[in-house]
């Protein structure tokens, strides 16, 4: 699902109470996403952390999030792909529990000709994105999406830079 949104240059969230938008739950939500280790490949090759990378038909991307909470709250977190025009695609949103144990989430991106959101001449932002929230008891109970690939922007607490692909 791609939804067109106009470019954000600062966004700034918060709510009142227990909810995913609290404002107490987001500098600890930040500092989640800041010592989560990713790795990022290119073909198979690692790429470092908030580089920028050109990519072009044929490439393949893989992205492996490791991460530890010790919060106490479940964490909802997703990848979330942003073009230099404002469209954006959800790719993956889960939750975790809170018992401090380590965890990890990802998945991989192929860019092939006529792909309708990795096009030619565009650059992509990608982030990982959080928020504290509610306990989940199945599948598909993320916070931070609104429906199959679109975020729900009023919950996301946090978010951290991954990569940023130049599409060739």
């Amino acid at each position: 699902m791609l939804r067109r949104l106009p470019p954000v240059g600062l966004l700034v969230l918060c709510a009142c109470g227990g909810s995913p938008t609290s404002p107490q739950d987001s500098g600890a939500v930040q500092g989640l996403l800041n010592s989560m280790s990713p790795d990022i490949k290119l073909n198979g090759v690692a790429v470092a952390p908030g580089s920028t990378i050109n990519v072009t038909v044929g490439a393949s991307i893989t992205y492996l999030i490791t991460f530890t909470n010790n919060s106490g709250q479940t964490l909802h977190y997703g990848l979330l792909f942003v073009r230099d025009d404002g469209v954006e695609s959800l790719a993956l949103c889960g939750a975790t529990g809170s018992g401090g144990g380590s965890g990890g989430f990802g998945t991989s991106t192929s860019i092939f000709s006529n792909h309708p959101f990795f096009t030619p001449g565009r650059t992509v932002r990608v982030l990982v994105i959080g928020a504290f929230g509610p306990s989940v008891s199945g599948p598909g109970q993320c916070v931070l999406e609104l429906s199959q690939g679109v975020a729900n922007h009023a919950n996301i607490q946090a978010e951290r830079l991954l990569v940023t692909l130049s599409v060739q």
